[in-house]
């Protein structure tokens, strides 16, 4: 079974809404929502999509994006429209990890000694790639760096190092990390009891 945030959203809107489906609804013939805002990976939209381009995006499906995947391609090309300057190999791994752009989470996988906060049964992007990035159940631990990950698949070697795609040699070593102690060795430890994280965090 696989689940993903924009699914849990769907349902919980349509629930409240009490209709079935669709990003507008009417509720007696009085009421309607509107789908203004969409998040599901962090930094997707911010790194990749000039910000005159998120109102379209808010307002999309995740199954039904052009224009995330439009703006990722175009990102991840050579100058002067790109950025990245990364291979066609590269961003064709990079397209079909983020894209569509859901947090996908196995949950059929038992991950061994996933029973306190503390363990790492969650990996970022790990569904999307196999298990790669750490387990197959996906989804996010609480200790996930994703920025830096998302900054070493952009611009670092992290894809060549997964195995999606040969080294293309285009890496920009300054911006695959964003220099937080958090993701390297000095981890949060967790309560077992909701809502996990500890005071101030």
């Amino acid at each position: 079974m696989r689940i993903t945030s924009a699914a849990i959203l769907t349902v919980a809107l349509a629930a409240l809404a009490g209709c079935s489906s669709g990003t507008t609804s009417t509720v007696n013939g009085q009421s309607q929502y509107q789908q203004i805002e969409r998040l599901s990976r962090p930094a997707i939209k911010e790194a990749f999509e000039s910000f005159a381009n998120h109102d379209t995006t808010n307002r999309s499906a995740p199954t039904n994006d052009s224009q995330l995947q439009t703006s990722i391609q175009t990102f991840l090309g050579p100058p002067p429209n790109g950025v990245a300057n990364r291979s066609a190999a590269t961003t064709n791994f990079i397209v079909g990890v983020l894209i569509p752009d859901e947090m996908q989470a196995d949950l059929s996988v038992n991950v061994a000694g996933c029973s306190t906060a503390n363990t790492p049964c969650a990996a970022y992007l790990g569904h999307e790639t196999g298990g790669a990035t750490g387990t197959t159940f996906g989804g996010r631990w609480l200790n996930d760096d994703t920025i830096k990950t998302s900054l070493g698949i952009i611009f670092g070697n992290t894809v060549s190092a997964l195995g999606g795609a040969p080294d293309d040699h285009a890496e920009s070593w300054c911006l695959t990390d964003d220099n937080l102690s958090n993701g390297e060795g000095a981890f949060q430890t967790y309560s077992a009891t909701f809502p996990y994280v500890n005071a101030p965090y």
